[in-house]
């Protein structure tokens, strides 16, 4: 019997090698691709948003504090003795009305002396008017005498500015507080009489984001309510002024609204601010859920015959629980709301709940 070459064992142990890679491992390797084929045919459930064109209000929230537009504490401008006090504690006062005097019987003095002395010099002057008029005195004496007389004047001017500051007057209308002082008491420019506040009309002052400030105007009403109370009770207000600046620390801008009701609110309270900065009847609003952030923008996963397909959108503002869509979807269209991560583009859909 022939003996096999060696050279050609080794081409077929070679051979038998290269042909159990190709039955073996082609297999191995076919097996999770099938596996991942039967996978991507399984359609994933997802809740489900149907487009549609609908009203918004672009509503910001902010706290806010009542203020007053006339708020002082009364102190006198002279130091003496209380001769009375005038007026009740927590009671409306109007502008003008005397609330405190104070012991001026001196300055009452001075002014009478004043008033005699100013006298006298009145009718020196017109002695003096006489004889010059015939040249019985020189021009020199004349002018001494009326030097004299419009001095008088002046020291009288000053006592009647001093007396004035004894009567201690409301320079506005408002409640007055709890006084700090009784009659007989001795106060000097720096004692707190009470203080005083004009109740109404009262301003809102709050603060919003920078963003909003294109939308922020003068003349924009705004609806506030009250921290303290269980109510869900509103009241209006209308901004009136506005600050041309930002706040560096914050970025906001701060604003204050007029409120003129019939509700008492006490000044530097806070409340609850509600601004409507836009008001929209026909746009398209979809949830917030839906909406993914990309390198290149926001995208959503649109429903199109049971397939998942990727949309690019421009959005605008958002509220509580939506979204505006500016450009990049139509009425009608069917956005996914959940599993978004386990939908991939070309996913096939099972649609199982609709989202309000």
């Amino acid at each position: 019997m022939k003996k096999i070459p060696s050279w050609l064992i080794i081409i077929l142990i070679i051979a038998l090698l290269i042909g159990s890679k190709f039955i073996f491992f082609s297999k191995k390797e076919d097996k999770p691709a099938g596996a991942n084929k039967n996978k991507n045919a399984m359609p994933i459930a997802v809740n489900y948003y149907v487009a549609t064109y609908a009203g918004f209000t672009n509503d910001v929230f902010a706290t806010g504090k009542i203020g007053a537009f006339n708020q002082i504490d009364i102190l006198p401008e002279v130091s003496g003795k209380v001769t009375a006090v005038l007026f009740k504690e927590g009671e409306t006062v109007l502008k003008g009305s005397t609330l405190v005097k104070l012991n001026d019987a001196d300055l009452q003095a001075q002014l009478l002396r004043s008033k005699t002395q100013l006298k006298l010099s009145e009718q020196k002057l017109e002695r003096l008017k006489k004889l010059i008029a015939v040249n019985g005195i020189s021009q020199e004496e004349f002018d001494v005498q009326e030097n004299e007389l419009n001095s008088l004047k002046a020291d009288q001017a000053i006592i009647n500015a001093q007396l004035a500051k004894t009567t201690i007057s409301a320079p506005f209308t408002g409640v007055i507080g709890l006084k700090n002082i009784s009659e007989g008491s001795f106060i000097s420019s720096s004692t707190p009489i009470a203080s005083l506040v004009q109740v109404s009309p009262l301003f809102v002052e709050f603060s919003v984001p920078e963003k909003y400030s294109s939308l922020f105007k003068k003349g924009l009403s705004v609806k506030f309510s009250s921290d303290n109370t269980s109510t869900t009770k509103t009241y209006s207000a209308t901004i009136y002024a506005i600050e041309p600046k930002v706040d560096e620390t914050t970025k906001t801008i701060k604003a204050r609204a007029m409120y003129n009701g019939d509700q008492t609110f006490y000044p530097g309270s806070f409340v609850k601010v509600f601004v409507n900065l836009d008001e929209a009847k026909n746009t398209l609003m979809i949830p917030t859920q839906a909406v993914i952030p990309t390198l290149k923008g926001q995208k959503v996963i649109v429903n199109k015959n049971g397939i998942a397909t990727e949309v690019m959108v421009t959005i605008g503002v958002r509220t509580d629980e939506k979204i505006q869509v500016i450009d990049g979807l139509n009425e009608g269209d069917t956005i996914i709301t959940t599993g978004l991560l386990s939908v991939k583009k070309d996913s096939k859909l099972k649609l199982l709940k609709a989202t309000n």
